[in-house]
């Protein structure tokens, strides 16, 4: 949706799913073996190079976990179906918005700057019985977990992906009225907000919501 708080800034948001507000940050870090692990610390503080080409930053984005229970693979796979957001392991939701300004020029109207943020939350599971279970099945959840946060973060990068089209599309808008522009530069963010909320749901079917990257629990 759009609203107008002037008559030269517009300002839009809209969420995927359910917005938060809250933001926080969250490292994509590479351990020595090479495995993708993500920490709310810095990469350095748990013993993984900071340098570590594949490492990033996840900025405005809050990950947050809930416990499953289980020492084996069946009494963790029952508790995931009980316990997981609406049915399944893990939950991506992310908001953005955006805002330009417009002004007369030229004899016409044109689009003079456009700002744009995305925020999410990841709900992600946290396995509390991992002590007492064997070393082959908390190596499977190590990968798997990694797996499930990869997708999730996907779901982050459609987001991202919007507000990076709205900034350079709505930018480069012009107009013969300011009226008319304004009813343009609408149109065109709906088309943009749209396709990239169809994308978001390709994206799960495509991969079966993490299936296909590795996002599923192959028990020893």
């Amino acid at each position: 949706m759009s609203s107008r708080c002037s008559d030269l800034l517009i300002l839009a948001s809209l969420a995927a799913l359910l917005p938060q507000a809250a933001q926080a940050q969250v490292n994509r870090c590479i351990r020595p073996d090479g495995r993708v692990v993500y920490t709310d610390a810095a990469c350095e503080a748990a013993g993984f190079s900071r340098d570590a080409p594949s490492s990033r930053r996840l900025s405005g984005v809050v990950v947050e976990h809930y416990d499953v229970r289980g020492h084996d693979g069946p009494a963790l796979l029952e508790d995931l179906a009980r316990r997981g957001p609406q049915g399944f392991h893990g939950m991506t939701n992310w908001h953005f918005d955006y805002r330009y300004r417009y002004a007369p020029q030229g004899g016409g109207c044109r689009v003079t700057s456009v700002s744009t943020s995305v925020r999410g939350r990841i709900l992600m599971p946290r396995w509390v019985d991992a002590h007492r279970a064997t070393p082959a099945l908390r190596e499977t959840w190590a990968r798997y977990q990694s797996a499930l946060m990869a997708h999730e973060e996907g779901h982050i990068a459609t987001g991202e992906s919007l507000t990076r089209a709205l900034k350079s599309d709505l930018g480069a808008m012009q107009a013969a009225t300011c009226e008319h522009l304004r009813a343009q530069v609408d149109a065109a963010a709906q088309i943009l907000i749209d396709d990239h909320l169809a994308r978001d749901r390709a994206y799960d079917a495509r991969t079966r919501h993490g299936a296909t990257q590795g996002a599923y629990l192959n028990l020893p």
